[in-house]
């Protein structure tokens, strides 16, 4: 990787504030609470992953749906506590991180000029995809960050081509970030005990897209456009909003194999995977 160049991550951001929550909480999220590993792989990913600093961060998050790609403006950006249900505590998270107006303008710039249509938002806060994770990564809070939006047609092609627009950010000293689950079905909590088959094949068919050295980016791309088509896809993913951050930052790499930098099954039916494109 060049001296400029930033890598693409994606993360599995966890249920809600489960990164914050004790295992006497919510027993499901033991594998996932404010003690376990996959926490801990957060809090120390920047240095473990040798990651550079980057001028601002752009994440994708799961949660946030637009009818165009909507870029987040404001300045100072609130946090959106959209989970519920929760410790009073974990409604009391603070990540004062300054938004990024610039950056914002600059990839609605980008992404305009490769043909899409694009909205923006300076009251939208940070959703819990983004500072539950990057509350752990980055701390301190002193980078920019901003976000985009998906698209509300769920449309796997047209987010492959929104991740392959914002490529040239990473130029700029832009990481981008998607934030979403490796899994996110019925069973992705609460499940203890070996995989399910369907978990172990879902994996494997994962993994050869990401990093089967064989494959073109043209391969890649034609297999994750066509993933619903793969049987166990719908049970791993009813609903394909927490995958379409996988595409899109595979898609913003160039098609290049990530690092699976940690990964877990969580419960027979739930993988908690995070990826790094270098």
């Amino acid at each position: 990787m060049s001296e400029t160049l930033q890598p693409v991550v994606f993360l599995s951001h966890g249920g809600g504030p489960s990164f914050f929550m004790s295992r006497d909480d919510f027993p499901a999220f033991k594998a996932i609470d404010k003690d376990s590993k996959a926490a801990d792989y957060l809090r120390n990913m920047v240095e473990r992953e040798k990651l550079p600093r980057p001028k601002a961060i752009l994440v994708v998050s799961a949660h946030w749906e637009e009818p165009r790609p909507t870029v987040m403006t404001g300045p100072s950006p609130p946090l959106y506590f959209d989970y519920y249900g929760f410790p009073s505590d974990t409604y009391k998270l603070k990540w004062p991180s300054p938004g990024a107006p610039e950056s914002a303008q600059r990839t609605r710039q980008v992404l305009e000029a490769r043909g899409f249509t694009c909205g923006s938002d300076q009251n939208r806060g940070f959703d819990h995809g983004v500072f539950v994770p990057l509350l752990l990564i980055y701390p301190k809070a002193d980078i920019p960050v901003f976000q985009l939006s998906l698209m509300s047609n769920l449309n796997m092609e047209k987010h492959l081509d929104l991740g392959e627009a914002l490529s040239d950010l990473r130029k700029e000293g832009i990481l981008i970030i998607g934030s979403g689950f490796t899994t996110h079905g019925k069973n992705m909590l609460g499940h203890p005990g070996p995989p399910a088959p369907w978990a172990l094949e879902y994996q494997k068919w994962l993994h050869d897209i990401l990093q089967n050295p064989e494959y073109s980016r043209e391969d890649r791309r034609r297999k994750l456009i066509g993933c619903v088509s793969k049987q166990e896809f719908p049970v791993a993913h009813p609903r394909i909003e927490h995958f379409l951050p996988i595409a899109m930052t595979l898609a913003a790499a160039g098609y290049t194999a990530p690092r699976i930098g940690y990964s877990e099954y969580i419960s027979t039916g739930g993988i908690l995977e995070h990826y790094v494109f270098q």
